[in-house]
């Protein structure tokens, strides 16, 4: 059963906890909360006291990403207080119904992507090749492997979520990623000029028909540990397989990449 609790429509991230005696969070609470100011989804709430993620309930009308971020929390021992209007929360508690547990909400589902990607840097993807496979970063760490791993760790980002290969949408921000960590901080500009890496295509759907991909509510899909790039990778894309430019950004080079893929595939 899902642990989970329902917050008063007027709580919000920032105020107490309103179900531990003396207000506080810690590690094992997080939080996901409905709401119309979020123009789509996102883990960034200024001043949180607590791990969010915030969904516009126009995205999420059956309920999945908030069920995905339970079962995902809940998994990692962290019990989560929803936020949801009253015309979402009857939809919402009926995710929890214990006849939904599993069904239409395991395997590969009507809306997943044929192809995710994972971008990164080329001093990186030279040490990917030599493994044969992607390594979180905790895993890079336990190998004891340099990591320059960019996350959101002072937005009160779950450890755990070291223990993951994120993999995106085609037209998600990889590149960012790939700025952020020439930069050394997190960039979200996708037009600042940068040097592009390597984008890594995979088989989303043979990964969930295998078993490795994981759903939390905020990522496409992610992978524990180790992501073999056999038999799931495509095609692994770098700058000298596509027309010269003096100056890429971000966009400019997801374009072209994708281009380059989908012409291919």
């Amino acid at each position: 059963m899902n642990n989970i609790l329902w917050a008063d429509r007027d709580w919000t991230p920032v105020a107490a906890n309103p179900f531990s005696p003396d207000g506080t969070y810690g590690p094992n609470w997080s939080a996901f909360v409905y709401g119309e100011e979020q123009p789509y989804y996102s883990n960034v709430w200024p001043g949180s006291r607590v791990y969010v993620l915030s969904v516009n309930p126009q995205i999420d009308i059956h309920g999945t990403r908030l069920r995905d971020f339970a079962d995902y929390e809940n998994a990692h021992g962290r019990t989560v207080i929803v936020r949801a209007p009253a015309a979402q929360q009857e939809q919402a508690m009926a995710q929890f119904h214990p006849s939904l547990s599993g069904g239409s909400l395991c395997g590969i589902r009507e809306h997943d992507p044929r192809y995710l990607v994972h971008s990164t840097t080329l001093e990186s993807w030279t040490a990917i090749k030599r493994t044969g496979a992607l390594l979180s970063p905790a895993e890079l760490r336990r190998r004891q492997c340099a990591v320059h791993e960019i996350g959101l760790k002072a937005l009160l980002e779950p450890a755990d979520y070291s223990d993951y290969i994120m993999l995106d949408v085609l037209e998600g921000c990889g590149e960012i990623v790939v700025n952020s960590r020439q930069l050394g901080f997190v960039c979200t500009d996708p037009s600042r000029p940068y040097t592009p890496g390597v984008r890594l295509y995979f088989d989303s759907h043979r990964l969930i028909s295998d078993g490795l991909a994981v759903r939390d509510g905020l990522h496409v899909l992610k992978v524990k540990d180790c992501l073999p790039l056999r038999p799931y990778m495509l095609m692994c894309i770098g700058r000298k397989m596509l027309p010269q430019r003096e100056v890429w950004t971000p966009t400019t080079y997801t374009d072209a990449a994708n281009s380059y893929f989908l012409e291919q595939v």
